[in-house]
């Protein structure tokens, strides 16, 4: 990601937000979130009112009319459906970034007469850790605020409580954080 990119963040989940953070420590021109969920992106326009935020049913039109290149030129997929997959590559303008940071129930496949001459770039990977101790040090001088997702606390004792709300994505839960037992 560099200075004047146009980032495409498809999922707006936890780790969505922590890509976005990330993204925008290269300063890109523009950032935009897609995601199906309407709490999801309200969340987002609340926390982040530079960020732009799309549906994926207007996210093609609304990344062409939004950058300067007829596309993104980073797309970072994190939703992990065949239809994100699909609309990662789609967004992308010739000879992008497709970083696909999802993971998927089963394979994907690459339509290459539909991308043909897109000349895009895949980067695929999952969390090795290997940077965290740079994630850590960012959080501890302020570059990386992570704390607008934690949306709730629970105590260890009540974990069952916290697992249903989030599973569930009910009260627009984002993460939960656990503390120790009340006594």
């Amino acid at each position: 990601i560099r200075q004047g990119d146009t980032v495409l963040i498809l999922g707006a989940g936890p780790t969505g937000i922590c890509t976005m953070l990330c993204a925008m420590l290269h300063h890109p021109h523009r950032i935009i979130i897609c995601d199906p969920d309407p709490a999801r992106l309200r969340f987002v326009r609340e926390h982040y009112p530079d960020v732009l935020t799309i549906t994926p049913e207007h996210a093609q039109e609304f990344v062409q009319l939004n950058s300067p290149h007829g596309g993104a030129d980073v797309v970072c997929e994190v939703a992990g459906s065949d239809d994100s997959f699909r609309l990662a590559w789609e967004c992308a303008r010739p000879n992008a970034i497709v970083s696909i940071v999802a993971l998927y129930d089963k394979p994907q496949t690459l339509p290459l007469p539909d991308m043909y001459g897109k000349n895009l770039t895949f980067k695929t990977g999952g969390v090795d850790g290997c940077d965290t101790a740079e994630i850590l040090r960012l959080i501890e001088c302020g570059q990386l605020d992570t704390t607008p997702l934690i949306t709730h606390i629970f105590p260890l004792n009540e974990i069952e409580a916290a697992y249903d709300l989030f599973e569930k994505r009910r009260d627009g839960v984002m993460k939960v954080a656990i503390t120790p037992p009340e006594k």
